[in-house]
């Protein structure tokens, strides 16, 4: 039986993600067997892990709250619950390989408020740039506290590729402002505008989602406190240097399209980034321990974001109401029943 082209591709980004997550998790293995790691004295303290996921998703409601701006911006007046719900619950679409079906489920979840499809996936990428810009701006300007391990220059092949992250939402943000214009020439005063938010919200949501990547910096913290023993202090530098780290991380499984939620990419980086910051605490033993808390951390988060969709899915469904969806201006507005 002959395969299709999209289903080609689809076992071909299968193949990709399972050869990477399986190259890290053979470094991973083999940094786990060390001696020294086993030799070094471990310290779990749940007072440290459990608010480090109340911060990942403290975070991620920061972004989810600029991707219910961005529909807001568009006309769109669905409640804040319904669209952080939408968010929440669409995140387990970046578990599949090139992370589409995060737009997919977002259009599906929103389906029953009277939004184009177009309206609920250009805004969602815009939501996506934008926050992985504000990380790429922060992981180029926190480049000095990243330490020897991630090896980055800024005239590098990876350093341009963090700048060109950097630049997308503004990038976008004109060229789809000058192709909407475009459009709307050809298409008539009648027609539904193209989505296109003002640069204006895009930079408060640089700013907006630049305070979620320090809530998720002092996540990591948290989470390396809680594995150590309270060794690593809290000051301006350690801050600084788990800044980096979870954004150059997070960042690096972004760019990895067919990694599913950027598992290994994300935490090859993290290893690299937080192993020196480790070594005048645990010595020999800091690679095998950045390597422990990079898996932790990725637990913390999956099961604290697990949680929160389920709780989200279950109790803050629609009920029926029916509510407006407002168009630009100039447009009739229309009662739509929400179907949850």
């Amino acid at each position: 039986m002959c395969l299709t082209r999209k289903q080609l591709l689809l076992v071909v980004k299968s193949v990709l993600a399972a050869v990477i997550v399986g190259a890290v998790g053979w470094q991973f293995a083999r940094t786990l067997r060390s001696p020294e790691l086993w030799e070094h004295e471990f310290s779990v303290r749940h007072e440290y892990l459990i608010p480090a996921g109340f911060l990942y998703l403290a975070a991620h409601t920061l972004w989810g709250t600029f991707w219910w701006q961005l529909l807001r911006s568009q006309g769109a007046h669905v409640p804040w619950i319904v669209g952080i719900r939408a968010y929440f619950v669409s995140q387990f679409g970046k578990y599949v390989p090139g992370k589409a079906w995060v737009l997919v489920l977002r259009v599906g979840l929103l389906h029953g408020y009277g939004l184009s499809p177009a309206t609920v996936a250009v805004t969602a990428t815009y939501e996506t740039l934008t926050s992985m810009a504000a990380g790429a701006l922060l992981g180029i300007c926190l480049l000095p506290w990243a330490g020897n391990g991630v090896g980055i220059q800024l005239d590098s092949g990876q350093g341009v590729a963090l700048i060109g992250i950097a630049g997308l939402p503004l990038a976008l943000g004109l060229l789809n402002r000058a192709t909407a214009r475009i459009a709307a020439r050809r298409r008539g005063p009648d027609a539904r505008p193209l989505p296109s938010p003002s640069l204006r919200l895009l930079a408060q949501g640089l700013l907006q989602d630049t305070a979620g990547w320090c809530l998720l910096g002092l996540s990591l913290w948290l989470t390396v406190r809680g594995l150590t023993g309270g060794d690593i202090p809290m000051n301006t530098l350690v801050f600084l240097q788990d800044l980096a780290a979870v954004s150059l991380a997070y960042v690096a499984g972004f760019v990895v399209l067919v990694s599913p939620g950027g598992l290994g990419a994300r935490e090859f980086v993290l290893q690299q980034v937080l192993s020196p910051q480790l070594v005048p605490t645990a010595g020999a033993a800091a690679d095998g321990l950045a390597v422990v808390i990079a898996l932790v951390l990725r637990l913390v988060w999956t099961l604290f974001e697990v949680a929160c969709a389920g709780s989200l899915w279950m109790f803050a469904r629609p009920m029926g109401d029916s509510i407006t969806a407002t168009k630009k201006p100039g447009h009739e507005k229309r009662q739509v029943t929400a179907d949850g």
